[in-house]
């Protein structure tokens, strides 16, 4: 649609005066939409809002006082979830359109504010020492049942990470520093497993239509800890297996990314594709004939480029 569209629609009868009113200032420019920068800064505002309420705590703990602190935090988590619940508009199937324009914001300091009164006791009191796996199993639940009840897709966010909090699958600065991501136990087998479970449960609910606008969701937590953990396996054990395991889900992954105009899931399944494919030959054929890493790697890199770079050209026209 071009400047002269609404102008042209108007002398072919095909709108309205009014109409064109209403058109013409949002394709000339007149009238810009902020809806996407207000809902970052909103969801910023909750994240520093919870942060900021950290350290406040963590600074004056000797002044304030434990009790006081988590009194103050669990009062203000009731008052965001007795908001949510008296404002609900009820479940549907269906995508539901908050009732207010900072519902969803409440619910999401609710549920940050819930997490972090369960750390600070923990790391207080040590109360969950030997619960602490079936806590995040709870905490899971929980947010479960509100990102279903009041449609939030940050709250699944949180449900997923608890969940796999709960199968020992967590990344944190320390782990990345030691070598221990993903390793001993073979966590990165649970991570492929896990990964495929939750994404049949996602595939399960998309067709019986509940709540498919989770399903991207699911999805896009499902391909990260599988390519992870597959990538991982391929380093560490029986590469073989784990390289036709990442082709493998780089088939699924481009698929999901033609089906459902994802050109997140294509630039998935382009990276770990690239990468179990060089391990491949660096394994089967560069380590016998050195000479070809340059000649793979200048047109590899130009290729994967150019792909990308065309099939983002293509969803972008669809």
């Amino acid at each position: 649609m071009t400047r002269d569209t609404p102008k042209e629609l108007l002398d072919k009868g095909l709108i309205t005066e009014d109409q064109f009113h209403k058109i013409e200032p949002i394709v000339s420019g007149k009238v810009v939409s902020v809806f996407y920068e207000l809902r970052t800064v909103l969801y910023l505002g909750v994240m520093l809002f919870t942060t900021g309420a950290g350290i406040l705590v963590y600074q004056n703990i000797g002044s304030i006082g434990h009790i006081v602190s988590i009194v103050v935090l669990t009062l203000l988590m009731i008052a965001c979830y007795i908001y949510v619940f008296r404002n609900e508009v009820g479940y549907s199937n269906q995508v539901v359109k908050p009732p207010t324009a900072y519902y969803d914001y409440v619910l999401l300091l609710g549920c940050l504010l819930f997490v972090s009164i369960l750390g600070y006791l923990q790391f207080q009191y040590g109360f969950l020492d030997d619960n602490l796996g079936w806590s995040t199993l709870v905490a899971a639940i929980f947010f479960f049942y509100l990102a279903y009840r009041f449609d939030h897709a940050g709250v699944l966010s949180l449900a997923i990470t608890s969940l796999a909090s709960f199968m020992s699958l967590s990344v944190s600065p320390q782990k990345w520093y030691s070598g221990e991501f993903f390793s001993g136990h073979d966590l990165y087998n649970t991570a492929i497993v896990f990964s495929i479970a939750v994404g049949g449960i996602a595939f399960y609910l998309d067709t019986r239509d509940i709540k498919k606008h989770f399903t991207f969701t699911y999805l896009n937590f499902c391909l990260l800890l599988f390519f992870v953990g597959a990538l991982v396996g391929m380093f560490r054990e029986y590469w073989p297996l784990y390289v036709l395991l990442i082709l493998a889900g780089c088939a699924v992954a481009f698929y999901l990314a033609r089906t459902r105009k994802s050109f997140l899931f294509l630039l998935y399944s382009f990276v770990a594709g690239y990468i179990a494919v060089t391990y491949l030959l660096a394994m089967t054929v560069f380590n016998r004939v050195p000479e070809l890493w340059f000649y793979y790697s200048v047109t590899s890199c130009v290729s994967v480029v150019f792909v990308i770079i065309r099939f983002k050209k293509i969803f972008k026209q669809s």
